[in-house]
């Protein structure tokens, strides 16, 4: 009787060592089921089997997870493969590809600089071009993808490459624009206005757009020039935006000048504020400026801003001189805007639509289309095309 108790379970011990020897997962079976597509399918098997001991299938699950959005989980698992197997570059590719998309591009950048310590690989100077490109440093980008396409591995990575520097290139080159303008009033009529532009982003973080044309107001004809400059990251924080505009007319039915100045800061992602201080000068006032606090939230399909505006002139300041409230409801490429003013004791509403990408050809991009119009009888339309 004993003796049939030992074989029985021999047997059955020998059974279901095959069943489990037949249900290892193989990194081989995972890659098969990623290049077909199937990575639902890969990503559940692997969450069904035991990987302690196996560090392909480990990155794997940490590379399919990332695929589906789980950042913090194949985080978490790459970290563990670089600390028990810190020769595995591979974990850090990966790792600071997750960094980039949720951009936190000071993570990235430090865990290359370990993979890279232990041994370079352009592709991992390639991931840092890239994420240079999203925050807008195209300069940096064309840095690191030149030097990435010198030390490629291959020829098939240097022929990618070269295509990546051709697109920062366009990026980098000035881009010639069409901007136009017409309001009509009861009161002053017709203002009209068209002007040819050049954008060019000067260094990282430094972009100048600078534009002249006619402007056509009270049946008289006026020059009118516009220069402004944008300052961003790197050249100051990231959570700071600084602008500073130039504006001139001059003819006989406008003669004046602008200065517009705005500074933002972004608490975080659904909260902004902005100061903006307007220099104005002609032949009516020649002491008047005006000074805007804004408050911006971001809502989950809403925007919500805020505005009050200080006016001073030569009877001095008053510091409640209007407010306003703007809601923006973005949809795929336009964006409604409702808005109300109050101007001593006058409100103003307004209705708006702007729309973007609306048409592009071979040679040009109408980027974009604004229309307004409120209970003042006040209508405005305003488009601006990007030649290619």
């Amino acid at each position: 009787m004993i003796k049939k108790i030992i074989m029985l379970t021999i047997l059955f011990t020998l059974i279901s060592s095959g069943f489990l020897l037949a249900a290892e997962t193989s990194s081989e079976e995972i890659r098969e089921l990623i290049s077909q597509g199937k990575t639902e399918k890969a990503l559940d098997i692997l969450q069904k089997t035991d990987l302690e001991l196996d560090s392909d299938l480990k990155f794997y699950k940490a590379l399919l997870l990332s695929w589906q959005g789980e950042y913090e989980r194949a985080e978490t698992i790459l970290l563990d493969l670089i600390g028990t197997n810190p020769q595995r570059l591979d974990s850090y590719s990966q790792l600071a590809r997750i960094y980039g998309w949720q951009r936190q591009f000071i993570k990235a950048e430090e865990i290359i600089d370990k993979a890279q310590n232990i041994s370079y690989s352009s592709e991992r100077t390639a991931i840092l071009s890239q994420h240079a490109e999203w925050q807008g440093q195209y300069f940096k980008a064309k840095k690191l993808m030149e030097k990435a396409a010198a030390n490629a591995e291959t020829l098939e990575l240097k022929s990618d490459y070269q295509k990546r520097l051709k697109r920062i290139n366009r990026e980098l080159k000035s881009s010639l624009y069409l901007e136009g303008r017409a309001v009509y009033s009861k009161t002053d009529k017709e203002d009209l206005e068209l002007r040819f532009g050049l954008e060019k982003l000067v260094k990282d973080g430094v972009q100048l757009n600078t534009s002249a044309g006619a402007n056509y107001f009270k049946e008289e004809f006026n020059f009118v020039f516009r220069s402004k400059i944008e300052l961003e990251q790197p050249l100051i924080s990231d959570k700071t935006f600084l602008s500073s505009e130039f504006v001139l007319y001059n003819g006989q039915s406008r003669d004046k000048y602008e200065m517009n100045n705005n500074f933002d800061y972004l608490i975080n992602p659904q909260n902004l504020v902005g100061v903006n201080l307007n220099i104005i000068e002609d032949n009516i006032n020649s002491n008047y400026q005006t000074f805007e606090l804004e408050y911006e939230h971001r809502f989950k399909k809403t925007i919500m801003v805020l505005k009050n505006t200080s006016r001073h002139d030569d009877s001095g300041w008053r510091g409640d001189f209007s407010q306003h409230l703007d809601l923006y409801f973005p949809r795929d490429n336009y964006l409604l805007n409702l808005a109300v003013s109050h101007y001593d004791g006058e409100y103003i509403f307004k209705i708006g639509f702007e729309f973007s990408d609306l048409f592009s050809g071979d040679s040009f991009n109408l980027s974009n289309l604004n229309l307004w119009y409120n209970n003042d009888d006040v209508s405005n339309l305003d488009f601006r095309i990007d030649f290619k």
